[in-house]
């Protein structure tokens, strides 16, 4: 069960005082779910750009559009995760259908978390235009790896205070998710069009 209990949307952040917990055992089986539990809870401890003068009831939905978007990137990446571990290659119409979900998301959180200093630019990461079938499964691997980078940051840990680091990276580590999904979306589109 994924759990958010709420953001901070005052805009000095407040230092959470929390026992520092042990990682996960690798003996137990709830173990990852534990720790993907407590960041996601602690997203709680991230500013948002947008002022808290909204309704309630539209404050509520949008924080629980926040942690839906969290923790689906999370689901996604498992089960590619699982995939990847069982040898399986991706179809493209799954990689298109995935990539697309993932940037959507990543784009949404991106937006609504104060991960950038006021009037810093968003930075285009480069990556390549297009992935051949040569490529793509390797590009699909690297995408994970985006983001478990993300959802790993220790921003997102719990007892975590803010930091203009782990902001930073986390901002920068979303780019990537963004144009690296979008990549593979379209070279997907695309090889998906051209099999025999």
């Amino acid at each position: 069960m994924f759990l958010f209990l709420g953001l901070c949307l005052a805009p000095i952040v407040r230092a959470q005082v929390s026992p520092v917990t042990a990682p996960p055992n690798a003996n137990d089986p709830f173990g990852e779910a534990k720790e993907r539990r407590s960041r996601e809870t602690a997203l709680r401890s991230v500013t948002m750009i947008r002022p808290n003068k909204r309704d309630p009831r539209e404050q509520q939905a949008f924080l629980a559009q926040l942690n839906d978007d969290f923790k689906q990137i999370q689901i996604i990446r498992l089960s590619m995760v699982r995939n990847i571990a069982a040898g399986r290659s991706f179809e493209y119409k799954q990689l298109e259908s995935v990539s697309s979900e993932i940037k959507k998301r990543a784009a949404r959180l991106r937006s609504s978390l104060a991960l950038r200093k006021d009037g810093e630019t968003e930075q285009k990461e480069a990556q390549p235009d297009e992935f051949t079938a040569d490529n793509i499964q390797n590009a699909a691997s690297d995408l994970c790896l985006e983001i478990s980078r993300f959802t790993t940051n220790p921003l997102f840990k719990d007892g975590a205070v803010y930091n203009v680091r782990y902001a930073h990276e986390a901002d920068k580590t979303l780019g990537r998710i963004i144009n690296l999904s979008e990549s593979i979306k379209n070279s997907a589109e695309k090889l998906k069009h051209s099999e025999p």
